[in-house]
């Protein structure tokens, strides 16, 4: 019995000490005189007053905007730095928040600079101001916290309810209102907020879109329509679409209905339809057994690359990982961040890029290979790539829609430009004075020298012709 008690005790011992809580190191009163005092484990000791101060305060003892904290590495030693989301500006020595105007001149932002030496004994950051880099796309927005473009408009990186603008400090901001040019984009519903036309939004009935004038409709003149259920999807999402495809409008429209292009299921990029109806992205193991990967629509081969090593097709060879490898100078061997291990599984492909440090330090060379012809639902215009079905190129109120080719003439599909701004649907064409034809290049675009109204401006015509009517 005793032997029993003895193991029931030994147990229970060794299961709180498994499961007890771990003091921080400032709570030691060997390091930290103030430990000692009530709620200690809260307060640091000051040596150039001899006091204690609560943790992470902001101010005194340490000077404007920084905080109060436990030193890096020792983390019984205090000291001042910028709280998290902020850094220190070298112009004012104080702390501001980061990937904003801050204290910069305006349309700059407030940027973090990479400590690339690695040999600071602290933890503090600094920060500089810097230019928006300059998007390739026309009607894009540069957002500072993850270095990409998206276009104005759209819900971007901006929580939902939300569209990006720029803001008065001329930066990318997330904002929605009920006046100005996010007027068009307010839902009046449960919920409000602004939402991009197109798109699910605020509807809530399946297969139904928020269209302009701020309705939730379908219709099956739009190239979102999906003729067998009869609803309509959000171009380039999964819409009605089976494993590894996405509902787009492809470049390869051909149509003996002039007026009407319908989107459908393509492969995504990058991914191989298979012959049980699926798409896998290549170079993952897709359909095949364990250990194999997906090389083409048919094959599947041994994984050929050892751990810390990716493979690229061209060469038919595996490199190291942050290695030179088969790519540019400036450029290493980095893993495919387009690829989306929940969705695709794990990918044994590999390409060049750079890491943030070689960016922050100005050591990377941007890769000059374009696929934009090859992906599906773009076009490239005047050295640039395009989306189809947004804005582009185009003038405000119209977007970037295929060049619809009859099928029975050939010829007239070679020399016909490959896209063309429209109005958007339930926005109405104005001719202008001048009915000539403009192209903007003359393999790619053709745009009328047309206005395009939105619903908006037409019931206030419409209301402000009655009001004159009746006061006549």
């Amino acid at each position: 019995m005793r032997v029993l008690l003895g193991s029931i005790i030994c147990f229970l011992t060794t299961v709180n000490a498994r499961t007890a809580i771990m003091p921080p190191p400032w709570a030691d009163p060997s390091t930290n005189p103030c430990a000692t005092q009530p709620r200690g484990w809260q307060l640091l000791y000051w040596p150039a007053d001899g006091k204690c101060y609560k943790i992470f305060q902001i101010g005194d003892p340490c000077p404007e905007t920084m905080e109060l904290g436990p030193a890096a590495g020792s983390g019984t030693i205090a000291e001042c730095r910028c709280p998290p989301g902020t850094a220190q500006s070298p112009r004012d020595a104080l702390c501001h928040q980061i990937f904003t105007k801050a204290s910069c001149s305006k349309g700059q932002f407030f940027a973090p600079v990479a400590d690339v030496s690695n040999k600071s004994s602290t933890k503090q950051r600094w920060g500089v101001c810097r230019e928006p880099e300059i998007c390739n796309e026309q009607g894009e927005i540069y957002w500072p916290r993850d270095g990409k473009c998206y276009p104005k408009l759209s819900r971007g990186p901006c929580p939902r309810g939300e569209l990006l603008v720029v803001g008065e400090d001329g930066l990318a901001t997330c904002s929605c209102s009920m006046s100005d040019e996010l007027g068009r984009y307010h839902w009046v519903g449960n919920g409000g907020g602004c939402h991009e036309h197109y798109t699910k939004g605020p509807c809530s009935e399946p297969g139904e879109l928020f269209l302009p004038g701020g309705t939730c409709g379908c219709n099956p003149q739009l190239p979102h329509y999906h003729e067998p259920s009869g609803m309509c999807y959000q171009l380039g999402g999964v819409g009605p679409c089976p494993q590894g495809h996405h509902f787009m409008v492809t470049m390869d429209v051909r149509s003996s209905q002039e007026d009407i292009v319908r989107a459908k299921c393509v492969c995504k990029s990058g991914h191989v339809l298979y012959k049980d109806g699926f798409c896998y992205r290549l170079h993952t193991r897709g359909p095949c057994e364990n250990g194999y990967m997906l090389i083409n629509s048919t094959t599947c081969i041994p994984v050929p690359c050892k751990r810390g090593r990716l493979y690229f097709p061209q060469e038919k060879t595996c490199y190291k990982i942050g290695t030179k490898g088969p790519c540019p100078n400036g450029q290493i061997v980095l893993y495919d961040y387009n690829v989306r291990p929940s969705l695709d599984g794990i990918s044994y492909n590999g390409v060049c890029g750079c890491t943030n440090i070689m960016r922050d330090a100005g050591k990377c060379l941007k890769n000059e290979s374009d696929d934009c012809e090859s992906t599906p639902g773009m076009v490239r215009i005047k050295k640039t790539c395009y989306k189809l079905y947004t804005q582009g190129p185009c003038p405000a109120g119209e977007w970037l829609v295929a060049q619809r080719t009859p099928r029975n003439s050939q010829l007239w599909r070679e020399s016909r430009p490959k896209a063309r701004c429209e109005c958007r649907p339930g926005y109405k064409r104005i001719q202008s004075s001048s009915e000539t034809l403009e192209e903007l290049d003359s393999n790619n675009l053709i745009s009328l020298n047309l206005r395009c109204q939105p619903p908006t401006v037409r019931l206030a015509k419409f209301l402000n012709d009655n009001i004159k009517s009746i006061m006549i």
